[in-house]
């Protein structure tokens, strides 16, 4: 079993920048960013076929292209974990308060 983590800091947002509070996309891009990689890893690291790698996950080869590819738009936060659940992984959102937004 696998385990999956994603700490959203203001690290974390793509180009390096802090997203502010009215940006939640950003914030959603990043984490599915987090996720995809995840599911590339695991294809990768198990030596997975694309059509294997669907089976795993319950979705169809297609979809694990879009994920190889990088193409988070095209899914949910919630689709994701989902895959990462039918590929035996435990996953974990924990949100980080950003020090730039304290209180």
């Amino acid at each position: 079993m696998c385990q999956a983590s994603v700490s959203m800091t203001g690290d974390a947002y793509p180009g390096g920048g802090i997203a502010s509070l009215d940006e939640p996309h950003v914030e959603k891009a990043a984490i599915k960013k987090r996720l995809v990689s995840i599911i590339h890893g695991i294809i990768r690291d198990r030596g997975l076929t694309q059509g294997r790698a669907a089976m795993l996950m319950g979705v169809s080869q297609p979809r694990i292209s879009d994920a190889v590819c990088g193409k988070v738009e095209k899914f949910t936060i919630d689709a994701l974990v989902e895959m990462l659940t039918r590929a035996g992984c435990r996953v974990e959102i924990m949100p980080c308060r950003s020090e730039q937004f304290p209180g």
